[in-house]
């Protein structure tokens, strides 16, 4: 986790990919701390630290959370797996009508 958010800085692509790595069930870390990100708010962002199994709660498990303030958003590190480029295509990129004119790859 590597991806500093300096949300100012960044380009529409990258606010796009930022806005979805803050999405619920995302992995982060601030100032050594790693988690997964429990709640987002425009003020404060939670990190869930651990999961503690109790039976006497409604879900059956504690947890331990961080709260990120705003100020302090600058040090969060998102999961880099937001920011990959990957094409969607995964078939043949010279399978088209012209490709019989042109001349070999090695060629060109």
């Amino acid at each position: 986790m590597s991806t500093p958010l300096f949300i100012s800085e960044s380009i529409p692509l990258e606010i796009r990919d930022i806005l979805k790595a803050l999405s619920v069930g995302s992995k982060a870390a601030w100032q050594g701390f790693e988690g997964t990100i429990g709640f987002v708010s425009d003020d404060y962002i939670t990190l869930i630290l651990r999961e503690i199994p109790d039976e006497n709660t409604r879900y059956g498990f504690r947890t331990v959370s961080l709260v990120v303030r705003r100020c302090d958003w600058e040090e969060l590190e998102l999961d880099p797996v937001h920011f990959k480029r990957v094409r969607a295509y995964r078939g043949k990129i010279n399978d088209h009508a012209g490709n019989d004119m042109m001349p070999e790859i090695d060629k060109r």
